[in-house]
C-alpha cells in the first residue's frame, strides 16, 4: 500500500512539473525594461530612457537613438513617446521605416502620456485633451480631460466636467461630439477598441473594471473584487478584439503591480496567467500579450 501511495505521489509530482514547465514555456522573455506597448507584430518599451523595438517575426530587437524617453506607444510603423532629453517636455514621433524623428512641443507637460492610432496622436496637458494629426501636421484641443486613448474615430478620456468625480467620455472625431459613457462612479484610465470602452471605477470599487458598448448602450462589470477576493488595479489594463488584460493585486499599498489576468468578453470569464503579484503594465494586440516584471519584458502568444 505504501509503495502504491509512493508511486501515486511521484506521478502527481511529475505531472505538476510538466504543467509548470509547459506554463513557463508559454512566457518568453524578449528584453529588459518597462512600459511595453504592442501593435502590428512589433513591441516597444523603454529601458533606462532608451526606446527599444522588437519584431515578433524576425525576433530582432533594435535600440532607437533616444534618451530620457518614457511611455512609448506604437501604431504600425509609427512610435511616439514622452521625451525630456532637451529638459523641456515634448513628444517624439518616430518613423520605424525611415528612422526619422519629429517633435510635438506645443501643449505638452511632464504628465503627457501619448496614445496613437494611425496618424493621430492624443495626450493630455494641464487637464486638456489634445490631438495631433501627423498626416496634416494639425493639432486640435479636443476637450477638458485627462488620460486619453484613441481607436479609429473614437477618443476616450476622463473628465470632471459637471461631476464631482471624473467620468468617462467618448469623443467622435467626425461629429465633434462627446458622450458620457460611465454615468456614475469615480472613473479613470480608459482604453478603447472597436465599439467598446473599458475603464476603472475608483469610487467604491477601488479600481474594478467596467466596460461600455457604444452600439448597444450596455454597461458591464468586468471585475468585482473586494477585500476577500483581491482588488483590480485598473490603471494597468488594455483591450483588443474580444479580450481585456488586467492586473489583480492583493496589496492596496502597491497597486501598480499584481497578477496578470485575461478576460474574454464573449464568455464573461477571466483566467489567471501569472502569479507572484509582480507583473506590471500589460498590453495586448490580437492574441499576443506583453508585460513587464522585475525589469524584464515578457510575451505570451
Amino acid at each position: 500500500m505504501k509503495r502504491k501511495l509512493f508511486s501515486i505521489t511521484l506521478v502527481l509530482i511529475f505531472l505538476i512539473l510538466i504543467s509548470t514547465v509547459a506554463s513557463a514555456e508559454q512566457f518568453t522573455k524578449i528584453g529588459s525594461g518597462s512600459e511595453p506597448a504592442i501593435d502590428d507584430g512589433k513591441v516597444t518599451w523603454t529601458n533606462n530612457g532608451v526606446i527599444h523595438v522588437y519584431d515578433l517575426t524576425t525576433k530582432k530587437e533594435t535600440a532607437v537613438n533616444s534618451s530620457a524617453a518614457s511611455h512609448p506607444a506604437i501604431s504600425g510603423d509609427k512610435l511616439v513617446w514622452h521625451d525630456e532629453s532637451s529638459e523641456i517636455p515634448r513628444l517624439t514621433v518616430y518613423d520605424i521605416s525611415t528612422a526619422s524623428k519629429t517633435y510635438i512641443t506645443q501643449n505638452v507637460d511632464k504628465s503627457s502620456i501619448p496614445a496613437i492610432y494611425g496618424s493621430r496622436i492624443v495626450w493630455s496637458a494641464n487637464s486638456y485633451v489634445y490631438m495631433h494629426d501627423i498626416s496634416t501636421s494639425t493639432q486640435t484641443k479636443i476637450a477638458d480631460g485627462d488620460n486619453p486613448d484613441i481607436y479609429a474615430n473614437m477618443i476616450s478620456y476622463d473628465s470632471y466636467s459637471t461631476e464631482d468625480t471624473p467620468q468617462i467620455y467618448v469623443y467622435n472625431i467626425t461629429t465633434k461630439k462627446a458622450i458620457d459613457v460611465s454615468q456614475y462612479g469615480d472613473n479613470m484610465f480608459s482604453h478603447a477598441y472597436g465599439d467598446k470602452v473599458i475603464w476603472s471605477d475608483f469610487y467604491n470599487r477601488l479600481g474594478n473594471i467596467r466596460m461600455y458598448d457604444i452600439t448597444t448602450g450596455q454597461q458591464t462589470e468586468v471585475t468585482t473584487g473586494n477585500d476577500k477576493t483581491g482588488y483590480d488595479t485598473g490603471g494597468s489594463t488594455d483591450t483588443d478584439g474580444n479580450k481585456i488584460v488586467y492586473l489583480k493585486h492583493n496589496n492596496l499599498a502597491n497597486i501598480d503591480s499584481g497578477d496578470l489576468y485575461i478576460y474574454e468578453i464573449d464568455t464573461g470569464k477571466s483566467k489567471q496567467l501569472t502569479s507572484g503579484n509582480t507583473s506590471q503594465t500589460p498590453a495586448i494586440s490580437g492574441n499576443v500579450m506583453v508585460w513587464s516584471d522585475s525589469g524584464n519584458i515578457y510575451m505570451l502568444k
